[in-house]
């Protein structure tokens, strides 16, 4: 099993540390699998799931996908795919390859909001059903500790388990290998290879100016510089960074604009000092100490002979 397995390095729900390994699935593996296919089909059949072949039939009906929304998903094909061409065929300034770039990504993601609709009631045909759980049976069986041992005692365990990080990466490891799926497919699509290959973004694919720091085009093409976090920055005198407003405007963490004060001036044009508030204490008077009166004790001797006489 060791050459055919992928160290998963993550953590759980708590944040605790988590090494476990996905191994490729084998015969038996996938015999399995199938079971767990067949019998999820024909549940979903039972309960009443339609078929991918009348998936479109149904959401005309239901008015979730129309002739509208079809146009729609067509004229976006084919604007990426001119795109793409152009942008192969080069010829045009650096500037304007930028832009049709930019375009092509605005589209792609404009395509993917539309078919997030479609394939989202796939997952409730009952081939979808039944590719969801042959899939979640295959980690279940394939998902191993560092012992060697399943880490899943039974695919109800697995179940409870399925969205701990670490679960989902393991999960997202073996959809790559058996579903060959590209983990650099946003990188290598063909406006995002220009980008980076004219140095107008980086590996991460966030845009950069030709110093190399990150920015922001807006839609009327002017440039601002960001922070890894996507807020507008500017750089003083010394090359330190603080944040600024869409105009340009020094702000605080919170957003609000700094204003610094200048001080006022007299008619001369020279600062006029903020006057004091403090109101001047009077002297206080010196009270004279009154002399102290001394009383005379009386004993109780003298106020006995007193009473004697």
């Amino acid at each position: 099993m060791a050459k055919n397995r992928i160290k998963i390095e993550s953590v759980d729900s708590e944040g605790k540390e988590v090494v476990a390994y996905i191994k490729l699935p084998d015969s038996k593996d996938n015999k399995k699998a199938q079971l767990a296919y067949n019998k999820a089909f024909k549940d979903a059949l039972q309960s009443g799931a339609v078929l991918r072949q009348k998936l479109s039939q149904v959401m005309e009906e239901q008015g979730i996908w129309n002739e509208q929304k079809q146009e729609q998903y067509e004229s976006i094909i084919e604007e990426i795919s001119d795109g793409e061409k152009a942008l192969g065929r080069g010829g045009i300034s650096l500037k304007e390859a930028r832009e049709l770039a930019l375009k092509i990504q605005e589209k792609r993601v404009e395509f993917r909001a539309l078919i997030s609709e479609r394939n989202s009631m796939d997952n409730n045909t009952a081939e979808g059903q039944a590719d969801n759980e042959r899939f979640s049976y295959l980690v279940y069986l394939c998902l191993y500790n560092q012992n060697g041992k399943q880490y899943f005692s039974n695919i109800e365990d697995y179940e409870e388990n399925a969205s701990q990080p670490f679960v989902v990466k393991a999960a997202g490891q073996l959809a790559e290998k058996i579903y060959g799926l590209d983990p650099d497919y946003d990188k290598n699509l063909p406006e995002n290879k220009f980008l980076r290959d004219y140095n107008l973004s980086d590996d991460e694919l966030n845009l950069i100016n030709k110093d190399g720091h990150r920015i922001d085009i807006d839609e009327e093409g002017v440039e601002r510089l960001i922070d890894e976090n996507g807020r507008f920055i500017a750089y003083d005198e010394d090359g330190e960074s603080y944040y600024v407003n869409r105009d340009g405007e020094k702000v605080d963490a919170e957003g609000e604009v700094v204003q610094e004060f200048s001080p006022f001036l007299d008619d001369s044009g020279k600062p006029v000092p903020v006057p004091s508030n403090e109101e001047e204490k009077p002297e206080e008077e010196e009270v004279a100490e009154k002399p102290k009166t001394t009383r005379k004790r009386t004993t109780r001797k003298a106020k006995a002979e007193t009473t004697t006489e």
